[in-house]
């Protein structure tokens, strides 16, 4: 019995080893980048929840939920990364979207290969749409926008 506690133990350290070292450029294998489009280390995410948003400037619904989301954002930065994947038309116009935001957040490079696959994936037909995935990597709910729901993933 001791050898088999020893052994879950060890399987569960093992286990939280690996989520806290989860790897986001499986996720984002283009990388991240600024407002301005500098280059962003995805080392940012690592030991964090990652809300991915999916949203557009033309978008009205996206245009009144982003400042509560940015203000959710500024507040739980120690514990939230939030990466932005646009549905805006243009490359110019997410940077314009992110800047007349205040979006203090990266992006997925615009219509790249990782943000459309996460969109596909996730079956994301509507925007907004806030995904919330766990430090391992996991999805925790497609329901991110439950802003009140979302501060209890992250335990405040």
């Amino acid at each position: 019995m001791k050898s088999f506690l020893a052994s879950l133990s060890l399987l569960l350290c093992a286990t939280l080893a690996t989520a806290a070292d989860f790897d986001w450029k499986t996720r984002f294998p283009q990388g991240l980048v600024d407002e301005a489009g500098k280059t962003v280390d995805l080392a940012s995410l690592k030991g964090k929840t990652v809300a991915v948003y999916c949203s557009a400037h033309w978008c009205p619904p996206c245009r009144a939920f982003t400042p509560q989301l940015v203000k959710f954002a500024n507040e739980h930065k120690a514990k939230l990364a939030v990466v932005f994947i646009s549905f805006d038309q243009s490359q110019e116009k997410m940077f314009g979207y992110m800047k007349e935001a205040k979006m203090p957040w990266s992006a997925v490079p615009f219509k790249s290969a990782g943000g459309q696959a996460i969109a596909k994936e996730q079956g994301v037909t509507g925007i907004p749409t806030l995904l919330v995935y766990g430090q391992d990597g996991q999805l925790l709910t497609k329901n991110g926008r439950d802003l009140a729901g979302l501060e209890k993933l992250l335990g405040k």
